[in-house]
This record gives structure tokens, sequence and C-alpha cells, in this order.
């Protein structure tokens, strides 16, 4: 899961993401790449595949938009508690999705912080 400010902005923390997820299916296990080294990526062989397949896994996009999805992913398997789990190469658009998503889910400012540093 990831989310910025504007959809647009979250897709580039969504595609270092997925070149990581599917260099490591393919047996290369190494960090998530910067968005500098995504963007100059040429995908070849099973990569774009391996990435379309966890694309449909991957909640990404504007906050609302990952709220929508969430919540209908709670409801759909009748729970009340999500646990979200951010991979970002970049320290601070992970903080900053964590920040987005406690404050479109409305929790309480004492339980954002603790959601946030989690």
């Amino acid at each position: 899961m990831v989310t910025a400010d504007i959809a647009g902005r979250a897709e580039e923390p969504a595609q270092s993401l997925l070149l990581w997820r599917a260099r490591k299916d393919l047996g290369q296990d190494a960090p998530l790449p910067s968005y500098e080294t995504t963007r100059r990526h040429r995908w070849t062989g099973a990569e774009p595949e391996r990435a379309r397949v966890h694309r449909t896994a991957l909640v990404s996009g504007a906050p609302e938009q990952v709220y929508a999805v969430l919540t209908a992913l709670a409801a759909a398997h009748g729970v009340d508690e999500l646990i979200v789990n951010t991979l970002t190469a970049d320290p601070a658009d992970r903080r900053r999705s964590y920040e987005l998503l406690a404050e479109t889910f409305e929790l309480p400012a004492d339980r954002r912080e603790a959601a946030v540093t989690a």
C-alpha cells in the first residue's frame, strides 16, 4: 500500500516496489531500487509479467482512493482492523503515506503518531 498527496505521486513509489518484487520473484534479492533507477529501467524478460501479477495486490493512489479500496476489502472480509505495510525507496515518502492514511481514516491525534511511527 502506498498513498501520496495526489494519485500520480503515488505511482513512482509503486513502480519501484513492483520492480523490486518482480526482480525478487526472478531470484534477484536486492534492495528496493531508487525512483531514478526505476525510471531508467528497461523492463525485460519476465519482469513485466511479474509486475502485472503483483499490481493486482498493490493498493496505491490518492488517499481517498486507497481508503475506498481498503474499506471495501475490510468489509468484504468482515474485519474491523487493518494493518498496512508501505515499502518505499524514500523513507520520507513512507512516513507521508502513513500520515495521509491516518488522516484519511480519521484516527484521533494521539493515535496518529503511533500509527505513523510503528
